[in-house]
């Protein structure tokens, strides 16, 4: 219980620095799911690489599966609906990844699906980038501002860590 409050806080101050890493994986999941629904081939403008009605599924299934959708259809058609609508009084731009309750949490369990990602930015340890570095320095600075100290930070962390690994 007290690792689910802590790993939330530590959580939502990692989110905060990923928050274009969430509206990436937010458009592109509305791009792949209207695709999807409307049985379309979808060409990525980035790599030239096509997706058909699978491929698609497939992807939009990475995102979905770790959230546990049980009807990815419906939901999908729910995400697709919420954002047309958005755009519409929005001058075509999409709505922030954090907007729509549901997809946030569905897109935050994506992203923290794997301590992996959490690790250099929350641990302690010498960072291999300027950007780690700063992104870690922004992480604390966060745990700071919803009043930890930077000790109790640290400790929280180390300690957090500890529990993920053994459980």
């Amino acid at each position: 219980r007290y690792a689910e409050f802590i790993g939330k806080e530590i959580q939502t101050a990692y989110l905060e620095s990923y928050s274009e890493y969430g509206q990436n994986i937010f458009d592109r999941y509305v791009t792949y799911a209207d695709y999807w629904i409307q049985d379309q081939e979808y060409r990525d403008t980035d790599t030239g690489e096509v997706f058909d009605r699978a491929s698609l599924n497939a992807e939009l299934e990475k995102i979905e599966k770790p959230a546990g959708i049980a009807n990815p259809k419906d939901f999908r058609n729910e995400i697709v609906n919420f954002v047309l609508r958005a755009r519409a009084s929005n001058a075509g731009k999409n709505p922030l990844w954090t907007s729509y309750e549901k997809l946030r949490a569905v897109i935050e369990k994506k992203m923290f699906s794997n301590t992996e990602e959490l690790l250099p930015v929350i641990s302690f340890n010498a960072k291999a980038s300027a950007d780690e570095a700063k992104k870690h320095e922004d992480f604390v600075q966060r745990m700071v501002d919803k009043g930890y100290t930077p000790k109790q930070v640290r400790l929280l962390c180390e300690w957090y860590l500890r529990v993920r690994k053994s459980s």
